[in-house]
């Protein structure tokens, strides 16, 4: 099986489901059990089972709060005013937490041959918590967007009544004034029929749907994060600052995988140090460990030291990069600079020597794709982990923050900044051109 074949049943709510209750009963049995086996081969075993389970119990536990999360998005559109399901929620937490407190416990007993009683209580508190936090999510949903919910984006209002369809949004400014009231009907003074009088605005929503009535749909940084809007609706550049939750998820999964290469490592070696017959096979696959080390090591130690410096700095004699670790780039190397949507590309003239990417996972799979070995088509690349570098170009996204640099880049080293108008420019320039980022 392939790994995207892999990766596309993990995507299935009840294959994801079903391996996260396998690897929970495994996880509780496993260190109990009865055997030979001493206590070195049990946390071994118990480790690897955290290591290959916390995949997909991560994916379960993602998966389940996109379920439950609020806001939620409608189509492009971000909800802000739907009726409440606060019950619902805290409940089926409760209920995902007795599941996995269950399950473990259950492995336990099984091990340890507990009395009928036990596990008979366990299994009931299993029977009753599992169905509750698979079904609760989805019909909870499914009964308050009954009464209709109110969604914002840069091309107007959307209401949706009951169970109907997405309707095109409603243009900011044909929305009358918003009144002010906690009941998103009254509030919004024209007709909807089929919104329940329970649906309500989100905390801070309806100052910010009456202002961009009146002023224009502009959401300030405060609005973007209180209402998780999108960064780029936004023109205050601190709305761009990345949530401390991603990055946090982006630390533990560079740290898991950086985990199972020196676990798998670590066994590999003792294999080998064994001296068993099969102790060749142990340094034919001794490189796969070392190579994920290291290219995952300096990966994760960029992220840590991501919040400590800049993605680069102006001097006065170039552009002085530290994001992706180039160093100084002379003026004179620069042909342009390129500021879309607040995404920086620093591009370099042809005839200087190409940059060269630190990222050993990068320049790999750029071999493989000039190869093409056994594709028709190029090998995927890193992807979102790290931003590639191109031979003559440095590519920097809204968070970094490089754009502010580009004014100063173009005063003091005279370097021709090349910026395409950007969606509130356009609305500033047209009002009545396309809204649509």
């Amino acid at each position: 099986m392939s790994p995207r074949t892999a990766m596309g049943c993990l995507s299935i709510p009840p294959v994801r489901g079903g391996l996260s209750v396998l690897f929970l009963l495994i996880l509780g049995s496993v260190p109990f059990g009865d055997g030979d086996q001493g206590v070195g081969f049990r946390i071994a075993v118990t480790l690897v089972m955290l290591m290959l389970g916390s995949i997909i119990w991560a994916s379960t536990v993602i998966g389940f709060h996109r379920d439950l999360r609020e806001p939620r998005r409608l189509g492009e559109a971000v909800i802000v005013a739907n009726r409440s399901r606060r019950l619902a929620i805290i409940v089926s937490w409760i209920a995902l937490g007795s599941t996995v407190i269950g399950l473990i416990a259950f492995g336990i007993c099984v091990s340890l041959d507990a009395p009928g009683g036990v596990l008979a209580a366990v299994m009931l508190t299993v029977l009753i918590a599992l169905p509750t936090a698979t079904a609760l999510p989805w019909l909870s949903r499914r009964y308050a967007d009954g009464a209709g919910v109110v969604a914002v984006s840069p091309s107007g209002l959307t209401i949706t009544r009951g169970h109907g369809e997405i309707r095109d949004p409603l243009p900011w400014e044909g929305i009358a004034p918003v009144r002010e009231a906690q009941c998103a009907a009254e509030s919004l003074g024209r007709p909807v029929d089929g919104l329940g009088a329970r649906v309500r605005w989100r905390p801070g929503a309806q100052q910010a749907v009456a202002r961009w009535a009146e002023e224009g749909f502009a959401p300030t940084a405060a609005e973007v994060h209180a209402l998780r809007l999108e960064a780029n609706w936004s023109p205050d550049p601190e709305a761009l600052a990345p949530s401390r939750s991603g990055r946090w998820i982006g630390i533990a999964s560079r740290v898991w995988a950086l985990s199972a290469c020196i676990l798998l490592l670590i066994g590999i070696l003792a294999v080998i140090a064994q001296g068993s017959d099969s102790w060749w096979i142990g340094l034919l696959l001794v490189w796969a460990p070392v190579l994920g080390i290291a290219i995952l090591a300096p990966r994760l130690m960029r992220l840590l030291r991501a919040d400590e410096s800049r993605s680069a700095t102006i001097t006065s004699q170039g552009w002085f990069d530290i994001l992706h670790g180039q160093g100084l780039v002379p003026w004179e190397s620069i042909e342009r600079i390129e500021v879309l949507e607040r995404h920086t590309v620093v591009i370099t003239w042809p005839d200087v020597a190409p940059f060269r990417d630190q990222d050993l996972g990068n320049r790999l799979n750029r071999r493989l794709e000039a190869t093409r070995i056994g594709s028709a088509g190029a090998v995927p690349s890193a992807g979102p982990l790290v931003r590639e570098v191109g031979p003559h170009t440095l590519p920097y996204g809204p968070e970094t923050r490089a754009f502010e640099l580009a004014a100063e880049a173009e005063e003091v080293g005279g370097i021709d900044v090349r910026r395409p108008p950007t969606f509130f420019e356009q609305q500033a320039r047209w009002p009545g051109a396309d809204p649509r980022p």
